[in-house]
């Protein structure tokens, strides 16, 4: 058998494989219903119906999936099946083809949003976004994809029937998102997940994987509903580039051992933040964010990651007796310049030492001499192989540090009597005409990419 033959009967085996799936989903006679969904127990009929509306709405882009949720022609997929194209010829479900540009894409949480190119008064079939604060543990869901590319034979999308396994997990930089047993497979990125109302309560994204294997090992991760709502509006005027995340600007948390798995203590706040006009102060407890429950620090950064930079958000403060209510703006990330370089080690050389301090910089108003030998950063000690350390402490200060962010410098210098002495110094990134939007880390993209090390995959 040649390679073609070959390549197209394991396509073929894989399809009736998944069509004796959705076949053995469907003859299930009745399933648990998520709160306000409309339907209960639906019928082996009613699920055939939902896969054909959903059929009508689901869009095929660039070997991943994207699903419908507007009749203008709004259209939701994955920030990791987009890359860096802005321009896409797609078909749906239906078996129309348009063109689709994209509006707007948030690389760090997956997002993006395109629009087709439809005739004046066009519309087309699409899924209402759905409320997946109300999806509870055990609820039904239906995943829509085209997984390993097998709809391509009949060009028709595929259907997985599962529950939801869990919510508000975090899963690298996925946070807040919903957990299913749904099977989800590479080519199911950016399709969505449904309630048995027909509704888009997420965006699959990710899959749990083991042993460098790309198929599903029983865990799915979809972008909730809740958290597409709130970036809706940013992507909507993205004008087809990135949109930012937000983040709580100028705090500093105490950091002990045991402090992560504490509820966040402010230990800093730095003047003149929107954290400090905020009202937020040292001692105080954040316990809730936007009426959810401030547990521990991991819990505290599920919850921000929802959330697009120019965001307000309603920080609960419990200080000594008081509970209060802060209204925080959240900011984007913004890198701007440190202030100082560091030379070039010689042979022989045991220490990393400043080679020039930009005036009126950062580094310059906190102290930093050209001469001053390093010997921390950041908490960092340099005092491993200098050329080693050159390199990777030359490409820090090349990229620059966040807008707000206390860069921490300990460095050895003399004084006029030729006395040394130590210095801890701390370096205020402020404000600066020269700061840029921090370039985020894109999602991991499985298709392209070396597995990464923590099993987590975009599918």
């Amino acid at each position: 058998m040649n390679s073609k033959r070959s390549c197209f009967a394991l396509v073929l085996s894989m399809r009736l494989k998944s069509v004796l799936g959705v076949a053995l989903a469907l003859a299930i006679g009745s399933l648990p219903m998520i709160a306000g969904g409309g339907v209960d127990n639906p019928s082996t009929e009613e699920l055939k119906a939902l896969c054909e509306k959903a059929k009508s709405a689901y869009v095929f882009i660039s070997g991943g999936s994207g699903v419908l949720i507007r009749s203008d022609g709004l259209m939701l997929t994955n920030s990791h099946v987009i890359e860096r194209n802005r321009h896409f010829d797609v078909r749906t479900g239906a078996g129309k083809h348009h063109k689709a540009n994209v509006l707007g894409h948030d690389p760090f949480g997956d997002l993006a949003l395109l629009k087709l190119e439809l005739k004046e008064g066009e519309q087309v079939p699409c899924l209402e976004l759905g409320d997946s604060e109300a999806l509870r543990v055990g609820d039904a869901t239906l995943a829509v994809g085209n997984p390993f590319a097998v709809g391509f034979v009949d060009q028709a999308p595929t259907f997985t029937l599962g529950i939801v396994s869990g919510l508000r997990q975090l899963q690298g930089q996925y946070t807040e998102c919903i957990v299913t047993d749904a099977e989800i497979n590479p080519g199911n990125s950016g399709g969505p997940l449904i309630n048995m109302a027909g509704q888009v309560v997420g965006i699959n994204g990710q899959i749990s994987t083991r042993w460098g294997l790309r198929s599903n090992t029983g865990l799915g991760f979809a972008i909730s509903a809740r958290q597409i709502a709130l970036w809706l509006p940013k992507l909507i005027d993205g004008k087809g580039g990135t949109v930012m995340h937000g983040f709580l600007a100028g705090v500093e948390f105490e950091n002990s051992e045991n402090s992560i798995f504490e509820i966040p203590k402010v230990k800093e706040v730095r003047p003149g933040t929107p954290s400090a006009q905020a009202g937020l102060a040292a001692g105080d407890l954040i316990v809730g964010l936007d009426g959810m429950p401030v547990i521990n620090m991991v819990r505290m950064a599920s919850v921000l990651g929802i959330y697009p930079a120019d965001f307000d958000v309603t920080l609960d403060v419990r200080r000594g007796e008081q509970q209060l209510p802060l209204k925080v703006r959240l900011i984007s990330n913004r890198r701007t310049r440190i202030g100082f370089r560091v030379g070039r080690p010689a042979a022989g050389d045991q220490e990393l030492k400043v080679s020039e301090v930009v005036p009126d910089s950062p580094a310059a108003k906190a102290g930093i001499k050209p001469g001053d030998v390093l010997l921390e950063f950041q908490g960092l000690k340099l005092d491993q192989r200098p050329d080693i350390q050159f390199r990777a402490l030359a490409a820090i200060l090349r990229r620059g540090a966040l807008v707000y962010e206390t860069v921490q410098v300990k460095v050895r210098r003399k004084n006029d009597a030729g006395e040394a002495t130590e210095l801890e110094l701390k370096i205020e990134i402020t404000e600066s005409p020269d700061a840029k939007p921090d370039e985020p880390k894109p999602i991991y993209d499985s298709e392209r990419e070396p597995p990464p090390a923590d099993d987590q995959q975009s599918e």
